[in-house]
């Protein structure tokens, strides 16, 4: 018998086609209402229920109503994970305030950059971060009144002039329900989410209503989520897979985040275990981290069924389920403002989704002039598909479900972003800026973004793929792989930052004779850069354009260099010497 009080996430998604008078706001509020006392977070050693969230979340939104704001002003967040970044973000989009979750791993002009582009009228800042940003704060330009909120944390702190005790305010602030939810709409923003910065300042991208919540019944439907399950969150709420998918999956399924400030890779399984953890998200190479871990024989002794996320490299997934015993990992394909949502839905090794979800087409492959930097149309000026074995750009539809709300206060790169008429008259398509192969039945997995490929001997090279080849070496954390300029040689040659694993040191002989047997001439990373850290973002997306700048001169490198010399046929240190020799074309390569 079908159990008439299970929530119908599909349905949700279907009608979410129309406006619909439905919100995080007004999601919390009903599970709030059907189980108050179930867990809603685990922070620490604490629990906060849905009651409680939901109280302490109407604090924020009865006293911000009280100064004055309404639907659309901002609210910049600037704060580590804890309790009170959703606490915050919740009351204030009760409101309909969008809420612009700074990226708290930034500092400098970029972190003052993030602060003035999305019009916040006032800040809130997290005490952990206040040392992070007393130094920009005269950079920042806060619309009236422009206040700056201090969350203590329950800690003793010195306020700085002109900052407000934001715990002592809300002390005597009224819990119950403010009425301005049942205005909220799913049309309306909730947040503005920040890219990840690896091709240069940030952009702040809008977030709507309709969009959490999209994505919040999506992966509690292919998650199997229900009230006593337990999700363990480890990512960056700023980040959209933890507030956008991580978050709404909790919220709309009425379960439980068991929430880290940060991840721990040597942590990790016995924090899962402890909280009996069943699904996990996870971004970039992470899962690389969790695996790189010395073996262990309880590896498969822990509760995890469902472990999803994008970035996990092909010829991970399965030696990661064996290891761990996952039951389902359903890499996925996204991105910050991203428009539709790709699932690898039968779980194929290399794959990172599929055109069509539950029976609804999400975009198109179409054929690229690498060459030319340019859209292959054809006679009439249409895009032409790509066929399965073909390498192509992905384009993601835009539609009444699935819509682009564009980049704060910045019309160029959005305008950039849409792709009109270019399949049949009247369509709107948002250009992924990604490389992607299509397979049989839809599937694509990813290749390469447009700017990390790179043209050497007149060759594309997939920073992606030789990376995939050069991680296989063993012993490495990170093989960030890149394309170089050479003095008078026309494109980019290879290039790669490895960061060896703790106490592991790399032969260079037997890394020379790997990668001529696995990478053709065009493909080889000439040049070796060895790290101490991981070049990457807070959601482990590695970091090039830096890398690239510094290129490979050992004057201005400080790190340990290596040529992949062809008169030896193997690594050599990059000396002065060699430099020149390569710059003046006396070394053919």
């Amino acid at each position: 018998m079908e159990d008439v009080n299970k929530p119908n996430h599909l349905g949700t998604i279907m009608s979410l086609r129309e406006t619909q008078h439905m919100s995080l706001g007004s999601e919390l509020e009903l599970q709030a209402s059907i189980r108050p006392n179930h867990p809603a977070i685990i922070w620490e050693d604490s629990i906060i229920t849905y009651g409680e969230l939901n109280r302490l979340s109407n604090q924020y939104a009865n006293y911000f109503i009280a100064e004055g704001f309404v639907k659309g002003d901002v609210v910049a967040l600037l704060m580590e994970n804890r309790p009170e970044f959703l606490i915050a973000a919740t009351g204030l989009s009760k409101i309909g305030v969008i809420v612009s979750l700074i990226n708290n791993g930034v500092r400098g002009e970029v972190l003052a950059h993030a602060l003035n582009i999305c019009d916040a009228k006032s800040l809130i800042v997290g005490q952990e971060l206040l040392e992070a940003f007393l130094p920009i704060k005269d950079q920042v330009q806060l619309k009236s009144p422009a206040r700056i909120y201090l969350e203590t944390d329950l800690q003793s702190v010195d306020f700085p002039t002109n900052f407000l005790n934001l715990n002592h305010i809300l002390q005597d602030i009224s819990k119950d329900n403010p009425q301005t939810t049942k205005e909220i709409t799913s049309d309306d923003i909730i947040v503005y989410i920040y890219t990840s910065g690896t091709t240069g300042f940030p952009k702040a991208t809008a977030v709507t209503q309709k969009r959490w919540l999209v994505l919040g019944n999506l992966f509690a439907f292919y998650g199997e989520m229900v009230p006593e399950h337990v999700q363990y969150m480890v990512l960056p709420l700023y980040h959209n897979s933890g507030f956008d998918i991580g978050y709404s999956c909790t919220i709309v399924s009425g379960s439980t985040m068991a929430l880290r400030k940060k991840f721990s890779a040597s942590n990790f399984w016995n924090e899962v275990r402890k909280h009996n953890a069943r699904l996990f998200i996870y971004v970039g190479e992470l899962c690389r981290y969790i695996y790189n871990q010395p073996e262990l024989p309880d590896d498969a002794d822990n509760p995890l069924v469902f472990v999803t996320g994008n970035g996990m490299r092909g010829d991970l997934m399965e030696p990661f389920r064996k290891r761990f015993n996952i039951t389902s990992i359903k890499e996925i394909y996204g991105a910050t403002e991203g428009v539709g949502s790709f699932l690898n839905m039968e779980e194929i090794p290399g794959m990172c989704g599929n055109l069509v979800l539950a029976g609804m087409r999400q975009g198109e492959i179409i054929k690229y002039d690498f060459d030319n930097e340019k859209i292959v149309k054809d006679g009439a000026g249409y895009a032409i598909k790509c066929q399965p074995g073909e390498t192509g750009l992905l384009v993601c539809e835009i539609n009444e479900l699935n819509q682009f709300a564009g980049y704060v206060n910045n019309p160029e790169a959005t305008a950039e972003k849409i792709l009109t008429n270019l399949i049949t008259d009247g369509d709107k398509y948002f250009d992924s800026g990604d490389l992607v192969k299509l397979h049989e039945n839809d599937y694509f997995s990813f290749v390469d973004r447009l700017g990390d490929t790179f043209r050497w001997k007149s060759e594309n090279v997939s920073t992606n793929q030789v990376s995939d080849v050069v991680i296989k070496f063993g012993g490495l954390e990170d093989a960030n792989v890149y394309g170089v300029k050479v003095p008078n040689t026309e494109g980019r040659c290879g290039m790669v930052a490895l960061k060896p694993l703790d106490g592991y040191s790399i032969n260079l002989n037997n890394l020379a004779q790997y990668v001529t047997e696995k990478l053709p001439s065009y493909a080889r990373p000439y040049f070796v850069r060895i790290r101490q850290q991981i070049d990457a973002t807070d959601s482990f997306k590695q970091l090039k354009q830096q890398l690239q700048k510094e290129g490979f001169n050992p004057n201005i490198i400080e790190d340990p260099l290596y040529f992949l010399d062809p008169r030896v046929n193997n690594y050599v240190p990059l000396s002065q010497e060699i430099y020149e020799e390569i710059a003046q074309n006396k070394v053919q390569f």
